[in-house]
C-alpha cells in the first residue's frame, strides 16, 4: 500500500527535523510512542487536537504557524481515511461541513440526502 503523506505530516516531520530532534524526541514531548508519531507522519494515524498546543509551546510556533498547524490537523483527520486527493478543494470543503454536521441532521433530513445523492 502506497502512503500518502498529509499536510500535517509533512509539517510536524518538517518541524521536527529543524528542530534537529529525533522521531523519538518529539513523540516524548507529546506523550507518545515514537511508532504511534511516525504513523501520523506518514497519515496512518489521526493526531489529537491537544497536539496542537503542545507544538505551538515546545516549538515556538507563531499564531500563524499555529493556525497552519490546526488546519493541516483539520484536513488530515478529515481526509487520511479516504482518498479525495482527486477533488477540488471546494468539494472537500462540503465534505468536511457534511461530516461536522451529519451528527445534527435529523433522520428524515439524512434519508432525503441519502435518495438525493443515490440518484
Amino acid at each position: 500500500m502506497a502512503v500518502k503523506l498529509t499536510s500535517f505530516g509533512r509539517m510536524t516531520r518538517k518541524l521536527r527535523v529543524e528542530w534537529n530532534e529525533r522521531l523519538v524526541d518529539m513523540a516524548n514531548q507529546l506523550g507518545v510512542t515514537g511508532g504511534y508519531l511516525s504513523a501520523v507522519e506518514r497519515g496512518l494515524r489521526n493526531a489529537p487536537i491537544e497536539w496542537i498546543d503542545v507544538l505551538t509551546t515546545k516549538y515556538e510556533l507563531s499564531e500563524e504557524e499555529s493556525a497552519c498547524f490546526t488546519n493541516a490537523l483539520s484536513e488530515s483527520r478529515l481526509f487520511n481515511k479516504l482518498d479525495v486527493s482527486h477533488l477540488s478543494f471546494d468539494d472537500k470543503q462540503m465534505i468536511k461541513l457534511l461530516v461536522e454536521k451529519l451528527p445534527s441532521l435529523n433522520q428524515g433530513f439524512k434519508e432525503e440526502l441519502t435518495q438525493l445523492m443515490s440518484r
